[in-house]
C-alpha cells in the first residue's frame, strides 16, 4: 500500500533471495492488487499491479464532481506525488511507478512494463479479478475501485481484452457503472448536533439530527458462473454496504464456446493449487495457473473457465500438477460443461 514492492526468487526451496531489481527495476508505489495471467496467449505468466494509494495524491482528491475529467481515471500520478511527498517519504521516487503496472512476460526472465501503451490505468483500484468476461478466449480483468468516506464516488472498472493488444474500458457498455438506480452514496452515520456531537465540526450552524453521506465503493470481487448458464458473473465485495451481483446475459444473447475444468488433485493438494493448465484449441494455446483467482481480500470460485471463441472443440488439454506430474488429454474432451480432472497416482 506504501513503498517499493519486491520480489523474492525461491531458492531449491531453501531460501528465497530478493531480485527484484533483476526483474522489475520499477514498481508502484502503493500496490493493492496483483494478479499473474497470459495477456496475449503466448504461454508467458504476465504481471498485473494495481495502485491504489498513489491515487490519494493530487487533484482528483480535491476536485468537485463537476470539476473532474475522466483523463484523469487514465493517467498515472507522477507529477502529484513528487511534488506532494518528499523523497525519504516516497522511498525512492527513481523506483516508483505512481500509478498500475502492467509487466509483459518477454521470457527468459524479462519483463516490459506497458500499463500506459495498453490502457491498464485506472482510479483507486482496490483488487483484480481476472476471467474471460466475453468467451472469446483472452482474459479480462475487472478491478474493484474507490474510496468512501469524505472522497467523490469511483467507479469499477471492467478492462476487456482485445486479442492480447490491450484493454478496452468496457464499464458503462455492459452496465457495470452506473449502479443500479445511478445509487453511489449511503449514509456513513448520524450526528447529534443538538446533543452528544454539537461539538463536531460537521454541526457548525447546525442543529438536531444530521446525516453524514459517503460514496460508495467496492474493494474484492469474485469472477464465476454464478446462475450457471456457461458465462461469467461478478459478485463484489462492498466498503460497509450489500454486495452487487452483476449477472452477465451474454448465454442469451449468443452462443458462446468454452470448458470449465474442476482439478482433483491425488499426490498434489486436494483441489490442485499450483497446477498449469493449457487448453489448445484451433491453433491457440490457453494457459492459466490455479490459483485460486483470488483478488483482495476475495477468492473466485474453484474450476478453471477457459473461453474458447469460436472454436466448437478442445484438441488437447495439458497439465502440470504441483507434485510435477505431467498430464496430456487428447480424446473425448466435451465442451460446454465442467470437465473434471483427477491427478494420476503414478
Amino acid at each position: 500500500m506504501q513503498g517499493d514492492d519486491h520480489y523474492y526468487e525461491n531458492q531449491g526451496g531453501k531460501r528465497f533471495v530478493e531480485k527484484t531489481a533483476s526483474y522489475f527495476p520499477k514498481t508502484p508505489w502503493g500496490s493493492m492488487g496483483v494478479k499473474f495471467f497470459d495477456f496475449n496467449q503466448d504461454g508467458l505468466m504476465d504481471l498485473f499491479v494495481t495502485d491504489m494509494h498513489s491515487d490519494m495524491s493530487g487533484p482528483q482528491t480535491r476536485l468537485t464532481r463537476t470539476e473532474f475529467r475522466p483523463a484523469f481515471e487514465k493517467q498515472k500520478s507522477e507529477a502529484w506525488c513528487t511534488s506532494e511527498y518528499s523523497d525519504a517519504y516516497l522511498q525512492g521516487a527513481s523506483n516508483n511507478i505512481f500509478g498500475n503496472a502492467f509487466y509483459r512476460n518477454l521470457g527468459r526472465g524479462h519483463f516490459e512494463e506497458i500499463s500506459g501503451r495498453i490502457g491498464a490505468e485506472t482510479l483507486w483500484p482496490w483488487g483484480i479479478s481476472v476471467g474471460d468476461i466475453n468467451a472469446d478466449g483472452f482474459e479480462d480483468v475487472f478491478v474493484a475501485a474507490g474510496m468512501g468516506f469524505g472522497f467523490r464516488y469511483g467507479i469499477n472498472s471492467l478492462l476487456l481484452n482485445q486479442n492480447g493488444q490491450r484493454f478496452v474500458d468496457a464499464e458503462f457498455l455492459l452496465s457495470i457503472e452506473p449502479r443500479e438506480n445511478a445509487r453511489t452514496t449511503k449514509v456513513a452515520f448520524v450526528l447529534d448536533c443538538s446533543g452528544a456531537d454539537q461539538a463536531h465540526p460537521l454541526c457548525r450552524g447546525r442543529s438536531g439530527k444530521f446525516p453524514i453521506y459517503e460514496t460508495l465503493s467496492s474493494r474484492s470481487a469474485a469472477i464465476f458462473d454464478l446462475d450457471n448458464d456457461g458465462d461469467l458473473d461478478i459478485v463484489t465485495n462492498e466498503m460497509n454496504d450489500r454486495p452487487q451481483v452483476l449477472v452477465s446475459n451474454l448465454a442469451e444473447r449468443r452462443p458462446i464456446h468454452y470448458l470449465k475444468i474442476k482439478l482433483v488433485g491425488a499426490a498434489s493438494n486436494r483441489d490442485g493449487l499450483g497446477a498449469t493448465v493449457r487448453v489448445i484449441t484451433a491453433g491457440k494455446k490457453l494457459t492459466q495457473y490455479h490459483d485460486g483467482k483470488s483478488g483482495h481480500l476475495s477468492q473466485s470460485s474453484m474450476p478453471l473457465y477457459f473461453g474458447l471463441g469460436d472454436a466448437a472443440g478442445v484438441e488437447r488439454i495439458e497439465l502440470l500438477w504441483p507434485s510435477g506430474r505431467k498430464q496430456i488429454l487428447d480424446k473425448e474432451i466435451p465442451v460446454n460443461t465442467m470437465f473434471t480432472i483427477t491427478e494420476p497416482r503414478n
